[in-house]
């Protein structure tokens, strides 16, 4: 029988840290605080797969706990878990602590087990390789595709980036999937988002290359929508449009330290 992955759940609440360790206790081994400090020291000397964190608490929220957690184990996989929907929360939740998945209060059981599952068997294929930057000494250059009404985000980074960045530009939906192919290189994709439409979207480019990393420029004020789109197609960045110059430099610093080199997608 196969070694239980480690989950670190971190709420205020007792009841709601008893619910989750007798859901869980099964498959996992479960470990459980109401103080963000100890989870952090805990993280700081054990290897925890993955890390489901209620966002509001007396100390710090949520968003600025899996953001420290991105700091001191940055393979961890987060999970933010609220019954709030407040929009700044989510784009900071995205941002900042790069979470893998937003759990809603009350969950359903099935739905958060499954999301869970998913969570902790990417915890452990992070823990077990090796991630390199995405552009080491003699590596190609890091492909990156933008798709966008205007050309703003596009020009920018034409602007500020080197030779280490290969930069392409999409004017068509069935371009990107033409050019986000393997064979194509692309490791990182600015996509415009408007709507609901664009959960499929996402979907379907996840599934067709699950370590692409999405940033997403949008002015969407729908946070239910931001929480869908979070999920289905697990973005990396939400920037406003149109974005400046120093968010790009910081996303695209961010990408390098997180991605794997696109020649092994």
């Amino acid at each position: 029988m196969s070694e239980k992955l480690n989950i670190l759940f971190v709420d205020d609440e007792e009841c709601v840290l008893r619910s989750l360790n007798s859901l869980f206790k099964r498959n996992f081994k479960v470990y459980t605080t109401t103080d963000v400090h100890k989870a952090l020291e805990f993280l700081k000397k054990n290897t925890v797969h993955v890390i489901v964190s209620d966002q509001r608490m007396p100390q710090i929220t949520g968003v600025e706990l899996l953001a420290q957690v991105k700091q001191v184990s940055p393979k961890t996989m987060r999970l933010l878990l609220t019954g709030y929907s407040d929009l700044q929360d989510i784009i900071d939740s995205v941002n900042e602590g790069e979470i893998y998945r937003y759990i809603n209060k009350p969950w359903n059981n099935d739905h958060i087990l499954n999301i869970v599952a998913k969570a902790a068997q990417v915890g452990l294929e992070q823990f077990q390789a090796s991630t390199p930057s995405i552009v080491e000494s003699g590596e190609k250059a890091c492909g990156i595709l933008v798709f966008e009404e205007e050309n703003n985000t596009y020009d920018t980074l034409m602007e500020i980036a080197d030779q280490k960045y290969m930069i392409k530009k999409a004017t068509t939906l069935s371009s990107v999937f033409d050019m986000i192919k393997p064979q194509n290189e692309i490791a990182v994709i600015f996509l415009e988002l408007k709507g609901d439409k664009e959960k499929v979207i996402l979907k379907m480019i996840k599934q067709s290359r699950p370590n692409i990393l999405i940033i997403a420029l949008t002015n969407i004020q729908d946070a239910n929508l931001l929480i869908d789109l979070i999920n289905q197609g697990e973005i990396f960045r939400f920037f406003p449009i149109p974005v400046n110059k120093t968010l790009l430099e910081r996303a695209l610093k961010a990408a390098k330290q997180r991605f794997i080199v696109t020649t092994h997608p």
